[in-house]
């Protein structure tokens, strides 16, 4: 039912959406904005978690999202291809489908961990990439619970500990309850955040068989030396997901002269929504400056 937006890849058929026009009126002429390509957060959630943080982008940019394999609106398509290399590869098909050459990237959480194994298996596909409040799918283990305990206190530490610890309970509710709401520091978050889980739609059978069977089979950072093009780590000096000095071991992993680490002060996980101000235009300015060095 209703007309779906949707590209088939052959093997599986993803769902997308654009926010702003790609092709802007200019005096006698016209313009074509770049494009921006929006990977959500996870594993097992959608694009909402990306698109209402990223519509003051749609200002500047066309802004396309879309909903991972297994995600969403896109086809469930079957387990054993819910992994980074097949969703890195869906990400390069995707666009190479809707004819976007040397696209720029922006992975959100889980969506950097896409992002960055993309960039490192396919080097000279993106114009660039923008990791942003992620680690790039590194273990950060007993740095996360302690980061929770300092935005949480020890209820927070003590449930992040035993998710760690893959309790056959189900922890899911109480996550929603304590932690979530610690993603931001900004008021109002509790109520957004409600909102937030209620409307995604949610696949518990990707998160669970990815955190069973793929996150220690696979590490993003044992391809980071294979990335070249240029990179922009925004990091919330606060986030508890994403504890920063995790983030700054992974930055430090990047080629010097083309990965640049923004921490943005008093942000948490919810980088757009808390530090606005730093975030939007650190995007900007990266996005020019590739714009610049590779003219259309």
């Amino acid at each position: 039912p209703g007309g779906r937006v949707r590209i088939s890849l052959g093997d599986v058929s993803l769902w997308f959406d654009v926010s702003g026009p790609s092709v802007i009126p200019q005096g006698d002429t016209t313009a074509e904005r770049p494009v921006l390509v929006a990977v959500h957060g996870g594993p097992g959630l959608d694009h909402m978690t990306v698109k209402s943080a990223l519509e003051p982008l749609a200002g500047d940019f066309q802004v396309l999202y879309f909903d991972l394999r297994g995600h969403g609106r896109s086809d469930r398509s079957s387990a054993g291809s819910w992994n980074m290399r097949t969703w890195a590869d869906d990400l390069r098909r995707l666009c190479d489908a809707l004819g976007l050459r040397k696209p720029v990237i922006l992975g959100s959480s889980f969506g950097g961990d896409v992002a960055l194994t993309y960039a490192a298996l396919f080097p000279d596909h993106p114009g660039g990439i923008i990791l942003a409040n992620t680690t790039g799918g590194h273990w950060g283990g007993p740095r996360v619970i302690e980061a929770f305990g300092r935005v949480g206190g020890p209820e927070a530490a003590a449930i992040i500990e035993r998710i760690y610890a893959a309790d056959a309970e189900d922890l899911q509710a109480e996550f929603n309850r304590v932690c979530y709401p610690l993603y931001s520091a900004t008021p109002g978050w509790a109520e957004e955040s409600r909102q937030f889980l209620a409307r995604m739609i949610r696949n518990p059978d990707v998160a669970a068989h990815y955190s069973s069977h793929e996150v220690s089979s696979f590490d993003p950072w044992s391809l980071l030396g294979a990335v070249r093009c240029p990179v922009l780590v925004l990091a919330g000096e606060d986030d508890p997901v994403c504890p920063l000095p995790v983030v700054e071991e992974l930055a430090g992993q990047l080629p010097d002269s083309t990965a640049r680490l923004v921490r943005l002060p008093g942000a948490r996980h919810t980088i757009f929504r808390d530090r606005p101000d730093l975030a939007f235009p650190a995007v900007k300015t990266f996005v020019a400056q590739i714009r610049e060095s590779h003219p259309a």
